[in-house]
């Protein structure tokens, strides 16, 4: 099973007060096609951005796990069949992490996050990003990773002041079988998961 997915076009969507749109926070291109990551200030405008993509060529679109099942659903029926649709969610070793992170970020607490982003030629070092979220909500890390084994070691290198682990562009459970493993299930790791791909 090849370790990323097929795509020439692919756009991770996630969710981030005050986000623009129109702006790539990192873009990565190369021989197995591009990747670009967007945010949106609410899931409203992620609806209208996917459509938009899509209209323009994208052919996959990954939702950050804060939309949740009806936003991807809804994404998902705008779309249609021109493009994949699919939404982070979390395995039963995370559910009592991503509750704790849940109520961690309603109570405004800075959290430190990382979206690892698989892309078939990416290089680690040099295709990464790092934001700061809003009203000091804490640092965004995102990193395109070529395989499970860069991702891993991403993960570990990133370490024990991370919150939340986000992977995108996997077709299966490998990549984030490796990070959960690395992090010892310490953090809620998501995993994308396509309704039609």
């Amino acid at each position: 099973m090849s370790e990323t997915i097929d795509a020439q076009d692919r756009v991770v969507i996630y969710e981030m007060e005050g986000g623009d749109p129109a702006v790539d926070l990192l873009s990565v291109s190369t021989s197995h096609g591009r990747t670009r990551v967007r945010a949106v200030g609410d899931p409203a405008q992620a609806v209208e951005l996917a459509t938009r993509l899509v209209t323009e060529g994208a052919d996959l679109i990954e939702l950050c796990g804060s939309f949740g099942a009806v936003w991807h659903a809804r994404i998902a029926r705008e779309v249609g069949d021109r493009a994949g649709v699919g939404a982070v969610y979390y395995g039963f070793e995370s559910l009592t992490a991503i509750a704790a992170y849940k109520e961690r970020f309603g109570t405004g607490e800075a959290l430190a996050d990382a979206f690892l982003v698989v892309h078939g030629g990416a290089d680690p070092v040099q295709d990464r990003a790092r934001y700061e979220k809003p009203s000091d909500g804490g640092p965004i890390t995102i990193v395109a990773v070529p395989d499970a084994k860069a991702a891993a070691r991403v993960a570990g290198e990133l370490g024990p002041g991370l919150a939340l682990i986000e992977i995108y562009g996997a077709p299966g459970p490998e990549v984030a079988e490796a990070v959960i493993e690395e992090v010892d299930a310490r953090v809620p790791v998501g995993l994308t998961v396509y309704g039609r791909h």
